[in-house]
């Protein structure tokens, strides 16, 4: 779906950009009826602890493109053909999807509506007990929300000359993320910065010019703190495509607490490249291994395979039983197909019904897995997505349409 990114321009075109995922906790099934006898209850900050090893003892969530998971269902932003977005809530209990309103007789078009978006898309993410937006464009600012979706508000507004990243992390009291902002001077810098969910505040964890030709991302979360990405420039020749091809990626882990940073992981350019799943990070290497970061520099290899490659390979989703991911058929060649990794033994086996669609695991309900499923990758095909619940058994052994469990979409 075409969303008018705001980039700084000149640092971008030097630099890629790598996604991470991870699902949020739960939310209560009662969150989407009616509230109309008394107000939500406050959200209010805990007070922060710590475990044994002085690690911080919150729960990081981190922000993934198609939505946010919890235990009961999953809440999405649905775009219509005039790319303005519904939110809705897909219950898995009762296999239905909902727009995230309580007013009666809503139709659900238009600024009246609590779970209507105009063009400019937000990211979503929830930590259980509120929802938060990230707005990318003008004016570029921090939404939240119960969720029933009431009670939307502006949390956090951009200045003019701050574009915030797409990745942001959430937990119980506060949303993070990195902002770049230029100055008159045209000075480039980015914040890691910290947004209280109470009263709004801002503070600035971590600070880095991009005077040497440095960019950062955050890029996911681990073990409790927040993990950056920092992409350095090492050679500075004129021509782009040398550019792009000498560079090094660092991993960073931040501390929520105070910003402090401590190295975890560092590669060459095109060598390695990091995927955030709940809070473990992946890493998919150039010489076929897909293997977590284990700290300190290592890395901990989970398989072996021809399928995985920094440049194709996807990873969606993980359990403690297994991974999921899309990649070619044919190593770089083909028709790209999702597969299942089993964590326990490596073995590796294709997914029949995700060959003649695009199918995207996005959570979990018991034995099944809740799906993402359109015809194919076309642009019309972005705005005519199907959800459903499918046995991990039939994912892995039927091409039949009829394992697959439509949700009903009310709206």
């Amino acid at each position: 779906m075409p969303r008018k990114w705001i980039f700084l321009s000149a640092a971008l075109c030097l630099l890629c950009l790598a996604a991470g995922c991870g699902p949020a906790e739960s939310a209560e099934p009662s969150a989407l009826a009616p509230q109309t006898d008394s107000l939500p209850p406050a959200v209010s900050e805990p007070a922060q602890t710590h475990n044994a090893a002085g690690s911080p003892d919150n729960d990081l969530l981190y922000s993934r493109p198609g939505g946010a998971q919890t235990a009961d269902g999953f809440y999405t932003i649905r775009t219509y053909d005039d790319w303005t977005g519904l939110l809705v809530f897909y219950d898995y209990a009762s296999r239905q999807a909902v727009p995230v309103c309580a007013q009666p007789n809503c139709e659900h078009h238009d600024e009246t509506c609590p779970a209507w978006f105009g063009e400019n898309i937000p990211r979503l993410l929830t930590n259980g007990e509120q929802l938060a937006f990230c707005y990318l464009n003008a004016p570029a600012r921090i939404e939240t929300a119960n969720l029933d979706g009431s009670n939307r508000r502006v949390l956090y507004e951009f200045a003019s000359n701050e574009t915030p990243g797409d990745g942001f992390c959430m937990d119980e009291g506060a949303v993070y993320l990195l902002s770049t902002s230029v100055d008159s001077g045209q000075e480039g810098s980015q914040d890691l910065v910290r947004i209280d969910l109470t009263d709004g505040s801002c503070t600035v964890l971590w600070s880095e010019s991009m005077s040497d030709g440095t960019y950062s991302f955050l890029t996911g979360c681990r073990d409790h703190f927040l993990v950056l990405k920092e992409i350095r420039r090492n050679t500075q020749a004129q021509d782009t495509a040398e550019q792009l091809a000498d560079q090094t990626h660092t991993l960073l882990l931040a501390d929520p607490r105070d910003g402090s940073t401590a190295p975890l992981y560092e590669w060459q350019q095109g060598t390695a490249l990091e995927s955030a799943v709940d809070d473990t990070l992946y890493c998919i290497t150039d010489d076929h291994r897909l293997c977590a970061f284990s700290g300190d520099g290592q890395l901990t290899e989970l398989a072996r395979d021809d399928r995985f490659l920094p440049s194709v390979t996807v990873v969606q989703y993980a359990d403690d039983a297994a991974l999921w991911f899309t990649a070619p058929e044919n190593g770089t060649e083909g028709e790209a197909c999702l597969y299942r990794l089993d964590l326990a033994d490596g073995t590796i086996a294709p997914v029949p019904l995700s060959r003649e669609r695009s199918l995207t695991v996005l959570g979990r309900c018991g034995d099944a897995l809740f799906v993402r499923l359109s015809a194919d990758d076309s642009l019309q095909a972005s705005l005519d997505f199907q959800y459903a619940l499918v046995s991990e058994e039939q994912l892995t052994a039927s091409d039949s349409e009829a394992a697959l469990e439509l949700f009903t979409e009310l709206f």
